[in-house]
C-alpha cells in the first residue's frame, strides 16, 4: 500500500476557507449516510464467515454532529469538518465489556482495526466520522462530495480514491498494529474510502481465529499478517476483503508455488499489473525472509481448520 507521502491531491483540488457553503457528502444505496453497527458473533469449528450479533443501522444525519478544525492526513492539511468522533458514536452503541477492538469496514474492503478502550492509541488517532467539509469556491470536486484524492504516484493503481457519505478523518498516519521501521512507506489510512460499517469484536479472540500454531517462521508470518496485509486481505471470509482472499481464493494458490514467487509478487509488480488485475502496490519494504514466513503461514493457515471465534 502507498504510503500518504506518495497521494497527490492536484492542483487546486480543495482551499479550505472559512465562511463558505457547506460540501455535503453525496448518499449512495450502497453506503451513503447509513452504516451498520454490529457485535461479532461466535463462530462454529469450520464455520466461515462473521455472524453478526446485535447489529444496528445508524444514520448518521439523524445524529447530534459537531463541527470541528481537524487536521487529515489523507488530504495533508486542516479542514473544517461536521461529523462525530467515534468514541461518541460508540458511546451510543453501549458496546459489551468483552469487546476492546473497533474494526472499521470500508466500501472498498478494506478494514482496519482501533483499539477503541486505549486511550493513548485513540487520542493520537481521534478518529472522527465526517459527513460534510467546508470547502472553498474553486473547489474541483462536484458540489455535495468530498473531494477525490489522486494516486499520481501509484504505477499499478490509479484509481483515485472517492467518498460517499462520509469519510474518517484521523490526525496521525500512525496505526499501533504497524512497526515503526515501516510506517514511513505503508500507512493503512492512506486508501480508506467511505466507512460502511463498524465490527466490535474481542481483540484477543479475534486475532486468535489466524493463529494456528506451528514454529518460529509461522508465527512470524502471523505478525507480518498482522502488521502489513489484514487492513487489505482477510482468510477464509474472516477479516479484509479488498485485495484476495488468503485461503478461499483461487490465484493467492499460484504466489504460494515458492516463497521468490510470493516475495516478487509482493515486492514488484509488472508493468502491466493493472491489465491483469494486480493492483496491490509494491511493498518494497518486506524482504525474501518475510515473504517465506508469510507464505509458510498462509500455508498453515490453509491446512489447518481456523479456530472459532469465541
Amino acid at each position: 500500500m502507498n504510503g500518504l507521502r506518495g497521494i497527490g491531491l492536484g492542483l487546486g483540488l480543495v482551499a479550505l476557507v472559512l465562511g463558505v457553503p457547506w460540501h455535503r457528502a453525496t448518499a449512495s444505496p450502497a453506503t451513503g449516510a447509513v452504516i451498520e453497527i454490529w457485535v461479532r458473533g461466535k463462530s462454529l469449528p469450520g464455520e466461515q464467515g462473521a455472524p453478526h450479533e446485535r447489529s444496528r443501522q445508524v444514520n448518521l444525519d439523524r445524529l447530534r454532529l459537531v463541527t470541528v478544525d481537524r487536521f487529515d492526513v489523507q488530504y495533508d492539511r486542516k479542514g473544517q469538518y461536521r461529523g462525530i468522533t467515534l468514541r461518541d458514536l460508540l458511546r451510543r452503541f453501549k458496546p459489551e465489556a468483552s469487546v476492546d477492538l473497533a474494526i472499521l469496514h470500508f466500501a472498498n474492503g478494506m478494514a482496519i482495526p482501533v483499539p477503541f478502550r486505549d486511550s493513548v492509541a485513540m487520542s493520537r488517532l481521534d478518529p472522527f466520522i465526517a459527513t460534510a467539509l467546508r470547502a472553498g469556491s474553486r473547489a474541483t470536486a462536484a458540489p455535495g462530495t468530498f473531494p477525490d484524492i489522486v494516486k499520481k504516484d501509484s504505477p499499478v493503481d490509479r484509481r483515485p480514491i472517492q467518498f460517499s457519505g462520509n469519510k474518517i478523518v484521523v490526525a496521525d498516519r500512525w496505526h499501533p498494529e504497524v512497526s515503526s521501521t515501516t510506517e514511513p512507506g505503508f500507512s493503512p489510512w492512506a486508501h480508506a474510502d467511505t466507512l460502511v460499517g463498524v465490527e466490535l469484536v474481542a481483540a484477543a479472540a479475534y486475532y486468535a481465529q489466524f493463529d494456528v500454531g506451528g514454529d518460529a517462521s509461522v508465527r512470524a508470518g502471523l505478525a507480518l499478517f498482522r502488521q502489513s496485509c489484514q487492513f487489505c486481505h482477510g482468510a477464509r471470509e474472516v477479516g479484509a476483503t479488498f485485495g484476495w482472499d488468503f485461503v478461499n481464493s483461487a490465484p493467492m494458490s499460484g504466489y504460494q508455488d515458492s516463497a521468490a514467487n510470493l516475495y516478487h509478487n509482493i515486492a514488484y509488480k509488472p508493468t502491466n499489473a493493472a491489465e491483469i488485475g494486480l493492483m496491490m502496490p509494491p511493498l518494497g519494504f518486506l524482504s525474501e525472509e518475510a515473504a517465506a514466513n508469510i507464505r509458510r503461514w498462509v500455508q498453515a493457515l490453509g491446512t489447518t481448520s481456523m479456530p472459532p471465534y469465541k
